[in-house]
């Protein structure tokens, strides 16, 4: 099944403050134990050999425990730790976020996620979208957090997009598309949140006769994204669609792609 931006209404890109979701995670603590050390010795009482004799006698006895690595010196989890622990965290704000919008739409949820390393930490942000149509959808960045499990960064886009990428930056960027009008909208990493650096507006005509030859000719690449459905039923479909037009379909909220 390939990709295809519907075109059914106008949403707006805006940029709204944090909240948090996901299980709290303890930070791990080291110890480190070191055994007693035991000696005794005898007093010489007549030569001064006696007494070298004496103390040459004396071998303390040390142990050491082996290091904990499973921490950084702050006391924070190390970024081993959290490579380990992110799958599990984002699956749980996925799996809350989708069960939330159902519970509150009569049954009725859609969702879609991807992941970027948007802050080149070597662990991947979660993109997600949901909502019931494209009419109400939400965009959301999620980032790990060792404490709290994972930080909402805000609202930064709506219904009738799409995730890719700037093969040229290397940024992220959520392409736009309704009734013939298009923009491509870039956002950057900045102080610790995803910030928009710019866009690019476009219309299709005879001029430019698919949103594809633009995004072409820009360096625009889409990202591998997992989307599902919750019907009134309460049945569920997931499809995990690929750039290159090639879509897996499941009867479940498929959970197995982490990035």
């Amino acid at each position: 099944m390939k990709r295809i931006i519907a075109i059914s209404c106008l949403a707006a890109v805006v940029l709204t403050g944090c909240g948090l979701i996901g299980q709290k995670e303890g930070k791990a603590k080291s110890e480190t134990t070191t055994a007693a050390i035991e000696a005794s010795t005898t007093a010489a009482e007549e030569t001064t050999t006696e007494v070298e004799t004496a103390v040459e006698a004396v071998t303390p006895e040390i142990v050491t425990a082996p290091a904990v690595t499973t921490t950084e010196p702050d006391g924070n989890v190390s970024a081993g730790g959290l490579m380990d622990m992110y799958p599990a965290i984002y699956q749980s704000v996925i799996k809350t976020v989708f069960e939330e919008t159902a519970a509150n739409n009569d049954g009725i949820a859609s969702i879609e996620f991807g992941f970027r390393d948007l802050d080149a930490d070597g662990i991947p942000e979660l993109l997600l979208k949901y909502g019931t149509c494209e009419a109400d959808f939400q965009i959301h960045v999620y980032q790990v957090d060792a404490e709290d499990g994972a930080d909402d960064l805000g609202l930064i886009g709506g219904g009738h997009t799409s995730f890719a990428y700037d093969e040229n930056t290397g940024d992220f960027v959520i392409v736009w598309g309704h009734m013939g009008a298009a923009s491509i909208n870039y956002f950057k990493w900045d102080n610790g949140n995803l910030k928009s650096s710019g866009s690019y507006d476009f219309t299709i005509d005879e001029n430019t006769p698919s949103y594809e030859k633009v995004l072409e000719e820009k360096g625009i690449r889409y990202i591998d994204v997992v989307y599902a459905t919750r019907y009134e039923d309460g049945s569920v479909k997931s499809y995990f669609s690929h750039p290159n037009g090639e879509t897996e379909e499941f009867d479940e909220l498929y959970l197995d792609y982490m990035g």
